[in-house]
């Protein structure tokens, strides 16, 4: 082989090699951009894990947690919908009602840690109250069940006696609102769950 040739082979070769050097690179430069990207996910998805759950609404005064016979007179609870006080001893089901239970058979419920939401349809068209009771009923579909009794404890009632268009509770926990907001509802099913004097009652 002439020294020519051999020098143009050289040459080919020290390209070739400079092209599988900035080809490793690049390879390298990308696994390491995707890497950042993946530990970056993970980073803001414990953050956002860590993050308080917003509790909304307020806190009311506990009335007791008294059993009584059904009709049974007693002193009137302290805020609309309930949130504790005297109850009857038979709970209202977990689901979605047409019919409202009794109130005490309600508060019994808040009693195990259930969260109620209630409806008021009196200001809205049949259309618009329709699509609040899917809106409800898929929200309560989206929730895993109690980590303790791995049952929903979720009911939702009607209450067209109430002054605003949605309502949640659960024991000592009111939050009242005028139009449906699905993670308002999430969180405050997150924050309160359980929360109550009997939560390993199914």
């Amino acid at each position: 082989m002439s020294m020519k040739a051999k020098e143009v082979q050289k040459a080919r070769q020290s390209e070739w090699q400079r092209r599988e050097v900035r080809r490793s690179r690049i390879i390298a430069a990308v696994w390491i951009v995707v890497g950042l990207a993946f530990v970056g996910i993970l980073v803001y998805l414990a953050w956002k894990q860590a993050q308080p759950i917003p509790r909304t609404g307020e806190s009311v005064p506990i009335q007791g947690r008294s059993h009584i016979k059904e009709g049974e007179p007693h002193d009137p609870y302290n805020s609309d919908p309930p949130t504790s006080g005297p109850h009857y001893e038979t709970p209202a089901e977990a689901g979605f009602y047409e019919v409202a239970p009794l109130d005490e058979q309600l508060v019994h419920s808040l009693e195990h840690g259930y969260v109620i939401i209630w409806y008021n349809c009196t200001s809205l068209s049949p259309a618009a109250c329709d699509k609040l009771k899917t809106d409800i009923r898929e929200t309560m579909g989206q929730v895993e069940n109690s980590p303790i009794t791995h049952t929903s404890k979720l009911i939702a009632v009607p209450r067209p006696t109430m002054d605003r268009l949605l309502a949640l509770t659960t024991w000592g926990q009111l939050d009242k609102f005028d139009a449906f907001d699905r993670t308002r509802i999430l969180n405050f099913i997150r924050a309160f769950r359980d929360d109550a004097p009997e939560p390993t009652v199914p």
